[in-house]
């Protein structure tokens, strides 16, 4: 390999800086990890946080990653959602294996390792704990997998047209499951030693969302975890869905009659069958899994009353604790993920009282309208006894949170944090953190004169975060985040996962190193002409540049901002760049591909991008790909539900590594597409991409009321049916739940509800044909006395 400098002069790749005083908003960067620092470059999207905060990725290289634990002696956990657990030294360094728990995880739609933690005696004490999706029916002697395939990164749930449930048709019941794993030193590296601890196996999950959530230790030393009710996302669920999969009653959770569904968060309540987990927090001994001494209902006789310490939650995902509470009484912060209306951040503290914070009766700081619409006994006993805890903080999921550029329409709040460290301005002292990531924000509600968070004083912090999945606070007290990894069209990228660090610079500010290539591969003599003249400084440092383009550690191949080098070896070559100012540096790292002609050319076969899909309809998927230099290339593909409610879109995965070339359309909220995702990847490692989109055909539901202007409640949200009656489009084949008040006043009368006019139940599903569906809610004036 021949090296050489190059004098200035070739394109310059734009930054985005951030360099405005305190509090003012101005764009920043967003860092890389590479080995053994931090490091920064610029992302898409102009990201945007106040002045002097900067954005370090310390950990990157992550295929979706759901959870992240810091150990007390530097090292860091982190749960891939496939059920891969891998261990980082420190900032900078390259993940390694842990653990690979695939075989038990149920890694389907939302389900997945999604929890971890790390004994806060590590490595005294060598433990690290997992929440997941467990592939398992509660009782069923067999072991798992039950739906999954041992080896397979992605799980399916097959369709009733291949003898199974159907994911959202009666559903691939799993549970969930918190387990404690050993960890021993290899070689220098942790690596899970022996068998996993069974502490908690509970969380009936019918359908494949509102699953496990957070697994963190509180500052009492107990082991806390969070969890979904494992209901229908898409319907009014109080356990009356059919499931014909699973016997005439359709009931694999064993729920009593109007007890099931979404009402398994207010389970605590219905003493007179065993209590389960689902939509809860529990508090527990990392050592047993029994109830912590003074939870609520300790010495209950019943073990999982015992470790309830709040409940009534439809999918409390994110948690964490306001440190200034002390340790003697925790105070939990919860980030539960509403449905059609609110956002909420619920508060309590473990010490009193069960919290119920009303979940499926309540969303936000009022009724459900999809359920009280019903009349269910465990609703109308709780709207008596006004009982329900509020929300501390709830915000629309159509309104922005506080005046923020984040775009509205969907929401599902991802992350709860208050920061403990000295490293940021006083302003943010006791200051709650809070992400969502749908909308790709992270908001700050800053603490009032009585030292709580207040709801008054939300502002944005940092609009145009990648993909938030969970906010955690670092060993030095800084704000981190956890990006899952989704790139500019909704596909989650193949290892675009990471973990990232929000800094507060008191004094100079790193500089971001960027490095770019005319070519990255090539016939041999590959001559390579590189450019870090993109690089840049905050500050406005002057800059210096050093080149190791032979990979042996060492930056003295050459100097100034270009850099020339000659590749004569047919193998992949590492070169890097560092970029440096007065008192710090940074580093920027190519991978080069000598001696390979190109990556792979895709040729899709047509999965009908030409017509609309219903729900439930077959689709067929495949590409072939050749590669330029004749070697075998790979070929594998992933799908995604693209969401897109007021056009701002985010991604359910549905197939995360292409085995099965027909493709079953799943249901789900209109305005939905599905994203389809090829890679081809050659010998070498070359990989590419091509992606189709694949819209539906959509279905009219009109509702309509004798006499008119009644309310009826469509798919969880009130309407009017005023004149031809209330419309609204849905896919084709949707399943839609509908259901009419037994009794309302319009127009200073009292009506009961008297029939459907396609006589069905005051509260069923209709199924949205193709065109229009017609149904009429017929209600008759009660007699005056």
């Amino acid at each position: 390999m021949r090296l050489q400098g190059l004098a200035a002069g070739a394109l310059v790749l734009p930054l985005l800086l951030g360099t405005g005083p305190n509090d003012q908003t101005t764009p920043v960067t967003t860092p890389v990890a590479v080995a053994g620092q931090e490091r920064a470059q610029p992302t898409t999207g102009a990201p945007r946080m106040p002045g002097r905060f900067e954005e370090r990725v310390v950990v990157d290289d992550l295929y979706i990653p759901t959870g992240a634990a810091f150990a007390p002696d530097g090292e860091i956990f982190v749960a891939e959602k496939s059920g891969v657990v891998k261990v980082v030294a420190g900032p900078g360094e390259a993940p390694q294996l842990f653990a690979d728990l695939n075989a038990e995880v149920h890694n389907l739609f939302d389900r997945g390792m999604l929890g971890i933690a790390v004994d806060p005696g590590f490595p005294r004490r060598p433990y690290v704990y997992v929440l997941y999706a467990y592939d398992h029916v509660l009782g069923d002697p067999e072991p798992a997998p039950r739906w999954g395939t041992p080896g397979s990164y992605y799980d399916e749930c097959p369709d009733p047209a291949d003898g199974g449930p159907g994911a959202e048709q009666s559903g691939c019941v799993a549970s969930g499951r918190l387990s404690r794993l050993t960890a021993q030193d290899v070689g220098g590296s942790w690596r899970m030693s022996g068998e996993e601890e069974v502490l908690v196996e509970d969380w009936c999950m019918q359908y494949p969302s509102h699953a496990t959530g957070s697994l963190r230790f509180g500052p009492d030393g107990y082991l806390y975890a969070s969890a979904g009710e494992g209901a229908h996302y898409s319907q009014v669920d109080h356990g009356q869905v059919e499931a014909p999969f699973w016997g005439e009653e359709g009931n694999p959770c064993g729920d009593p009659d109007r007890e099931g569904g979404s009402l398994r968060s207010q389970d605590i309540r219905t003493r007179g069958d065993a209590v389960g987990l689902s939509g809860s927090v529990i508090r527990i001994d990392p050592d047993t899994g029994l109830g912590a001494p003074g939870n609520p209902f300790a010495g209950d006789g019943d073990a999982n009353a015992e470790r309830i310490v709040a409940y009534g939650m439809r999918n409390p995902f994110r948690f964490g604790f306001r440190p200034a509470a002390g340790a003697g009484e925790p105070e939990v912060w919860v980030g539960d993920v509403g449905q059609g209306g609110f956002e909420e951040i619920d508060r309590f503290r473990t010490g009193g009282r069960a919290e119920n914070f009303g979940w499926p009766c309540y969303e936000g700081p009022g009724r459900n309208p999809g359920f009280d619409s019903v009349d269910l006994p465990l609703c109308e006993s709780l709207y008596q006894e006004r009982s329900a805890d509020t929300p501390y903080f709830a915000y629309p999921r159509t309104e922005t949170v506080a005046g923020e550029s984040c775009p509205t329409g969907s929401s599902s709040i991802s992350g709860v944090q208050i920061p403990t460290g000295e490293g940021y301005p006083d302003r943010y002292d006791g200051a709650l953190f809070f992400s969502d990531f749908s909308r790709q924000c992270i908001w700050v509600m800053k603490a009032g004169a009585d030292g709580l968070p207040d709801p008054g004083r939300v502002q944005p912090f940092l609009e145009g975060a990648a993909s938030p999945v969970d906010l955690l606070t670092g060993p030095e007290g800084d704000l981190y985040y956890l990006s899952l990894g989704v790139d500019e069209v909704g596909n989650f990228e193949e290892r675009g996962g990471s973990l990232r660090r929000l800094h507060f610079a008191r004094g100079n500010r790193m500089p971001r190193a960027e490095v770019e290539a005319d070519r990255t591969w090539g016939a041999l003599p590959l001559t390579v002409a590189l450019d870090a003249r993109g690089s840049s400084d905050p500050d406005g440092d002057e800059l210096t540049f050093a080149w190791d383009l032979d990979d042996d550690g060492q930056f003295d191949d050459a100097d100034g901002p270009r850099a020339e080098a000659v590749f004569e070896e047919d193998r992949d070559a590492l070169v890097h760049v560092r970029v440096s100012d007065a008192a710090t540096s940074d580093v920027a790292t190519l991978r080069l591909h000598p001696g390979d002609l190109g990556p792979p050319e895709i040729q899709v076969d047509d999965p009908g991008a030409g017509r609309g899909w219903a729900v439930g309809d077959t689709i067929a998927l495949g590409a072939t790909a050749t590669d330029p230099d004749g070697s075998e290339v790979d070929v594998s593909w992933s799908v995604v539900v693209r969401h897109c409610p007021h056009d701002v879109c985010h991604s359910h995965e549905v197939v995360g590594s292409g085995t099965d070339p027909d493709l079953v359309a799943s249901d789900h909220e209109h305005p939905s597409h599905l994203l389809v995702q090829y890679r081809a990847t050659d010998a070498r490692g070359l990989t590419s991409t091509e992606s189709v989109r694949l819209d539906p055909s959509t279905a009219r539901l009109r509702v309509r009321s004798r006499p008119r202007g009644l309310r009826v409640t469509v798919a969880g949200e009130t309407h009017r049916t005023r004149g031809a009656g209330w419309t609204g489009t849905f896919i084709e084949g949707s399943r839609v739940s509908v259901s009419a008040p037994r009794k309302q006043r319009h127009r200073g009368r009292v009506w009961r509800f008297q029939r459907w006019s396609d006589g069905v139940e005051r509260s069923h599903v209709v199924v949205a044909d193709a065109g229009t569906t017609t149904a009429r809610a017929v209600y008759r004036r009660r007699a005056q006395r």
